[in-house]
């Protein structure tokens, strides 16, 4: 919530908001990992020519459906936390990608550990077999992975030319610190090791976040500043983006660093519909 002090400040600045961008997980989804009538409501409310650009560290093609539902399907497209943008065409703006000789120091490291290595490249997503973590995945993003033994994954992956925009590992919290350790040792500043939850971490290039690959976008392609933009989030990769938006809004759900750094603070989670009713509050009344 926002001191009322305030509210002249933000229903001027709701004349400048010419943009939404939000999050998926925890942020615009519902209980069951879906986009609730309320929010698909809401977003069809907006004026037809109203840009909604979704940003996530999803694939791509764990976001189309989602944009579907509001309305915004054939979109340009902020996936892997800005490692990968896509045009309205799919085309690549942006991508970066991780080393695969980075990749290979993992694979080394899990031959004293038991946890998943799933990389996604563009629009691929590899894992070695289907597993507890692997079921979980399919359930949250409704994707299909290929099944690459690991002692094949990095010659499949030169034979097609590709590099990683994201490489998930998903299991015991130890293996995973220790998995963090060597490669802060191996590979100081090569790539960002973001913890989402102890059982994961998320590697990606360094030096990309989703603000940037926002700014980039818009700047182009529509002539907006990020001043010009109603953010959503909840989580730490959600951080700059929150602050760098014109107008930030954090779930009630949020890490507390989101919700630090917010310009409103929704009393209501991903659950109850934030989304919907910070654009309701904002931009439709």
């Amino acid at each position: 919530m926002f001191s009322e002090k305030y509210n002249l400040y933000f229903y001027f600045m709701n004349s400048n908001i010419k943009l939404i961008c939000s999050d998926i997980d925890g942020t615009l989804l519902n209980a069951d990992r879906d986009i609730a009538p309320e929010t698909a409501s809401a977003f069809n409310r907006l004026p037809k020519d109203f840009p909604v650009i979704l940003a996530s560290s999803r694939m791509p093609s764990a976001m189309y459906y989602l944009q579907e539902k509001i309305g915004c399907f054939g979109s340009p497209l902020i996936c892997y936390n800005g490692a990968l943008v896509l045009d309205e065409k799919g085309n690549a703006l942006q991508s970066h990608t991780i080393s695969l000789d980075l990749l290979n120091s993992i694979i080394d490291h899990h031959q004293n550990y038991d946890y998943n290595i799933s990389t996604h490249c563009t629009d691929t997503w590899r894992t070695e077999k289907m597993d507890y973590w692997t079921m979980r995945e399919i359930r949250s993003t409704r994707m299909q992975p290929v099944y690459v033994p690991l002692k094949d994954l990095i010659p499949s992956l030169k034979a097609v030319k590709e590099e990683p925009h994201k490489i998930m590992c998903m299991g015991s919290p130890k293996a995973l610190d220790n998995l963090i350790t060597l490669l802060e040792e191996k590979h100081p500043g090569e790539a960002h090791l973001y913890r989402s939850k102890d059982s994961y971490v998320e590697i990606s290039a360094k030096n990309i976040d989703k603000s940037t690959a926002l700014y980039d976008l818009i700047k182009s392609k529509y002539n907006l500043e990020l001043i010009n933009v109603m953010a959503f989030g909840d989580n730490f990769n959600d951080t700059q983006l929150i602050k760098r938006a014109g107008l930030g809004v954090a779930m009630a759900n949020a890490a507390q660093e989101v919700k630090d750094v917010a310009d409103f603070v929704s009393e209501y989670t991903n659950k109850q519909h934030a989304v919907a009713k910070a654009i309701e509050k904002f931009l439709i009344s």
